[in-house]
Parts: C-alpha cells; structure tokens; sequence
C-alpha cells in the first residue's frame, strides 16, 4: 500500500506555488438526471463522463505574487495545473474562483477553493 500525498509541487501556468496550497483532490461528479414520463414511470439517463472539480486550501496570500491574488484577480480564467505527486504527474486545465477572505483571529488564513477542471491526465513523473 501506497502512502499518499508525501509531498508535490504545484504549477500553475509555469509559476510555482507549492507553498501556498496546504491539500489538492481532484473528485469527479457523476451526472445524473431523471425524468417521469406520462404514465408516471421514471427514466433515469446518466451522463457517459464524469464532470471534474479540483478542490484546494489555499494560503490567503494576496500579495502581488500569490495564487490567492491570482485567483482574485482573475475569476473565470483558464489555466493550466500541473501536479508533481510522487511516481506520477497530473495536468489539467482549471477555470479560476475568487477565494475567500479573511476567517478566524490568530490562525492561518486559508480559502477552501473549488475549480471547476478538465478530467486529470496522468503520465509518468520524469526523473
């Protein structure tokens, strides 16, 4: 048995920002509907593919130079997230959130964030 998450190293179009995310899961959404037809029979339809979500605590910091900022600064954005985890690396392409501010006195700033996301690609870590 594997053990998760020892360490990763986070990009985001090129930039590094490793030390601003304290977690990452990438959890997939399984879309399904139902309908009632006239004889009061329901027909559920499930969607072929999962739709992505990349959920991340991320540091509060919004200087100029921080991935809070960034997202702040830039809702609705695509960008690219690569993904260092051990043996394998994961890319995929994220729309930007707005993060929270502010929280509780006397503790470490952070924004529960969920961005919407491509399905993650795994390849071979290099190295």
């Amino acid at each position: 048995m594997a053990l998760r998450l020892i360490s990763a190293t986070i990009k985001v179009d090129d930039t590094e920002y490793t030390e601003e995310i304290q977690d990452y899961s990438w959890d997939p959404t399984n879309t399904t509907t139902s309908v009632t037809d006239v004889s009061g029979k329901v027909h559920k339809f499930s969607a072929d593919e999962s739709d992505w979500a990349l959920t991340m605590n991320v540091f509060q910091n919004f200087a100029a130079s921080g991935f809070a900022r960034k997202c702040f600064d830039s809702p609705g954005v695509k960008v690219e997230i690569v993904v260092v985890d051990g043996p394998v690396t994961w890319t995929a392409e994220i729309d930007l959130v707005a993060p929270k501010i502010g929280g509780t006195a006397k503790t470490v700033g952070l924004s529960p964030l969920v961005f919407p996301s491509t399905k993650p690609v795994p390849t071979p870590t290099a190295g």
